[in-house]
Order: structure tokens, then sequence, then C-alpha cells
């Protein structure tokens, strides 16, 4: 049996003109959330990083001890589903704020790095393998 070629990947890092990253609406939403707070004076790059790191450690946590297969299926068990949508809730809602505080555009960001990325990893040459960039 002969395997169908995969439908070419469009590029994501392509001109194209529809965002592949699209926050506006929620930064403005955090915006005016902590301004109403009287929150945006902690809101510096540095506070905001170590707040995501806080976020992440929370959300790595609900994982720490599961198996893969539990893993697979955190987003939609019970017991977990809702400690998930959470943690990824906020570890979002802090990278969107530290990315406005620093002025960055994530689809800007995305792009670039999906092109590098293109540029380290060929898929000619690295499918199917783990290794690092540097070690094919």
């Amino acid at each position: 049996m002969t395997a169908t070629p995969a439908a070419p990947i469009p590029d994501p890092a392509s001109t194209s003109p529809e965002r592949l990253v699209n926050v506006r609406g929620l930064a403005r939403a955090i915006e005016e959330f902590a301004a109403a707070r009287d929150w945006t004076q902690f809101h510096t790059a540095k506070n905001l990083a170590m707040a995501l790191t806080g976020e992440l450690g929370e959300l790595v946590e609900i994982f720490q001890w599961m198996s893969p297969e539990q893993s697979t299926r955190a987003g939609h068990d019970p017991e977990t589903a809702q400690a998930v949508r959470d943690e990824l809730a906020d570890v979002l809602i802090y990278l969107v704020r530290l990315a406005e505080v620093l002025g960055v555009d994530l689809d800007d960001a995305v792009r670039a790095k999906l092109a590098r990325n293109a540029l380290k990893y060929p898929a000619d040459k690295v499918r199917g393998s783990h290794r690092k960039y540097d070690r094919y």
C-alpha cells in the first residue's frame, strides 16, 4: 500500500492578511479590568513575567503526577477540566498583558518565529524526530 502524499501546509509565516494571533479585544478587556482596580501600576514587565511563570507552574502542577494517557484527557476529565481551563486562561491573560506592556505585536512575533523555526527545522530533515535542530 502506498501512502498518499500529504497536502501542502500553508506557510504560517507568509504575508497572508489574516492574523494568526488576534488578541486586540482580549488586550483591551485586560487593560480595562486592571485600570478599574488601579492595578496598572503593578503591571511592569518584571511583575507580569513573574506572574506568568507562577500561573504556568499552576498549570504544570495539574499534570505533575498524571500518566501520559491521563494528561491527554485532562481537558475533558471532570476532575481536572475546569482547573485546566482556568490555568490556561490565566497563562493567556498574563502573556497578552506582558506583550502589551512591552509593545510586542504577538502576531508579528509568531510569524517571525515560525519562519525562523522553518529554517532551523526543515521538514525533510526532522520529520518524525524529536532531536533539537543542532543534532539532526
